[in-house]
């Protein structure tokens, strides 16, 4: 039968070895959760740009479309402007012809 030394002396052995798993757990456990968090962090920064670029590529898309309906809608009013300048092309021709000859 061990002594009470040799129990103290084997309970500090096994409280030795039980610290040293713990540490060496903890060690790994950290490694693990920062692998983890890399990588997590590496889809993060992934998605963020896929999300950027789909933005940028619906915005350019609005623009475009936006574009497209202010150019409509100028072309439709330099076409009425037109088309009353040719209304009124004959009147000012007949102002003009009158007002020569007046002055003549």
């Amino acid at each position: 039968m061990p002594t009470v030394i040799e129990r103290i002396a084997a309970a500090e052995a096994d409280a030795e070895a039980l610290k040293k798993n713990a540490q060496e757990a903890a060690r790994s456990a950290e490694a693990a959760a920062e692998d983890e968090a890399a990588a997590s962090l590496k889809i993060a920064r992934e998605e963020a740009k896929a999300g950027l670029a789909l933005a940028a590529a619906m915005a350019e898309k609005e623009a475009g479309a936006e574009a497209a309906r202010i150019l409509e809608r100028r072309r439709a009013e330099a076409a009425e402007l037109l088309a009353k300048a040719e209304k009124n092309l004959p009147a000012a021709a007949d102002l003009i012809t009158e007002t020569i000859l007046v002055k003549l």
